[in-house]
């Protein structure tokens, strides 16, 4: 019985704390996976924050890609944090404010100017950073 008992209380402390575990994971469903929106406007901020990377950008006033969020400020969520960009090459500075990108999101399934980050074009060089590791050459 005694050793029952034990057994009931690991499980039930386990099980709980993979619950909190999963519940404290951040999710994706807020972002549509089925829409790409390729917006053009320039860095506002660059948060090189954990547990995901953050940009902000003014989208153009005339990019027609933002439909009514042209010209407003929109929230761009990486899918990772420093320690993986890093990784792929990224640094605190990989994004200054006053660049102008071109970036490709999924949009928010709420209309609002935000969206999930998919790849990313600095206009002036032609860099194209990217969360994704590289392919491995044919």
């Amino acid at each position: 019985m005694r050793r029952l008992l034990h057994h009931l209380i690991a499980v039930a402390v386990l099980g709980t704390s993979f619950a909190v575990t999963a519940h404290a994971h951040h999710s994706f469903a807020m972002f549509d996976p089925d829409k790409l929106v390729t917006l053009t406007g320039t860095v506002k901020e660059f948060q090189w924050t954990a547990p995901h990377a953050l940009l902000w950008l003014v989208a153009d006033q005339d990019d027609a890609a933002a439909g009514d969020n042209a010209g407003k400020l929109w929230s761009i969520e990486l899918s990772t944090s420093p320690g993986p960009l890093t990784r792929l090459g990224w640094t605190k500075h990989s994004l200054v404010p006053g660049d102008a990108v071109r970036v490709d999101i999924n949009p928010l399934r709420s209309g609002e100017p935000g969206g999930s980050f998919k790849k990313l074009t600095i206009l002036k060089t032609g860099q194209v950073l990217t969360t994704a590791p590289p392919s491995p050459a044919p």
